[in-house]
């Protein structure tokens, strides 16, 4: 007789190991950041799907991208059927942003899964860059990270569980021309998220009730910024990629919610590329 695994144990218990429905995330508070972006809406819509409830942000306290992180809003709000809220505001703001978090989190409750999807790239040579844009490039990619990291993360430390999800550039360690600065930011971005992941992840705890830091990592995707964008790089980079096309927002959504879901409990601190395979054969 072959061993089987059934969903309820012989006690009437929900089986641990037999949870029905991989990547459920019903019943889950999702806040992503910087949600402005044909990659935050992918990112975004697809933990709807899965079943969580959205709450957004902008990047910055401007009228464009309030309009568009309400746009995002209600695409999650139509997929789970649960009301999110959108926050107008800078994410450099540390007070600003401690303030959207408590009123979020009273009015919704906990924020369960923080993605962090600020993506800038400033394509610029160094000669030609001046010290306030080096500094601009680093607060808008990865102070932001830090801000919304700390927020959040401060009340998922308390609760002993949480799902932290960093979006990083490729470029954080392969070099191109004219993108110092911004790979400067990424590098920044995954050295913070590994260190975390290491700081929050630990202790005495069962994994499961621990909070996870991880990033996810994109290489060359259409319509994200970056070095991509210029028409006569663009072929050749393509040719680069074994799968040989750009990448599309839509590829990272199994990534996303896989990394939000309780099935990701033992993946820590860790990069999850999807990027064609460019970063073994580039």
């Amino acid at each position: 007789m072959t061993n089987q695994v059934f969903p309820i144990t012989p006690e009437g218990e929900q089986n641990p190991y037999f949870p029905g429905r991989y990547f459920d995330l019903k019943g889950k508070h999702a806040l992503v950041t910087g949600a402005t972006t044909d990659i935050a809406r992918a990112l975004a819509v697809a933990l709807a799907e899965a079943g969580a409830k959205v709450s957004v942000t902008t990047s910055a306290a401007v009228d464009e991208q309030e309009v568009l992180a309400n746009s995002i809003l209600n695409e999650c709000w139509a997929a789970s059927g649960e009301e999110g809220k959108s926050f107008t505001l800078d994410l450099t703001d540390a007070d600003g942003f401690m303030e959207a978090i408590e009123s979020l989190e009273q009015e919704l409750g906990p924020v369960d899964i923080l993605v962090n999807a600020p993506h800038f790239a400033n394509i610029k040579p160094v000669l030609d860059s001046s010290i306030d844009e080096w500094a601009n490039e680093l607060s808008r990619n990865a102070t932001a990270v830090f801000v919304a990291s700390q927020t959040v993360g401060r009340g998922m430390v308390s609760r002993g569980k949480g799902r932290i999800i960093n979006l990083v550039s490729n470029l954080y360690d392969r070099g191109m021309p004219n993108c110092a600065l911004f790979g400067a930011s990424q590098g920044a971005v995954l050295g913070f998220t590994k260190s975390l992941g290491l700081e929050w992840g630990g202790g005495e705890a069962l994994v499961k009730d621990r909070v996870t830091v991880n990033a996810l990592g994109i290489g060359f995707y259409e319509g994200v910024a970056g070095p991509q964008n210029d028409p006569n790089l663009s072929p050749v980079l393509e040719k680069y990629i074994p799968l040989r096309r750009l990448g599309r927002p839509e590829d990272l959504r199994g990534a996303v919610v896989y990394l939000a879901s309780d099935e990701a409990d033992y993946v820590n601190a860790e990069l999850l590329v999807v990027d064609g395979s460019i970063v073994n054969h580039a």
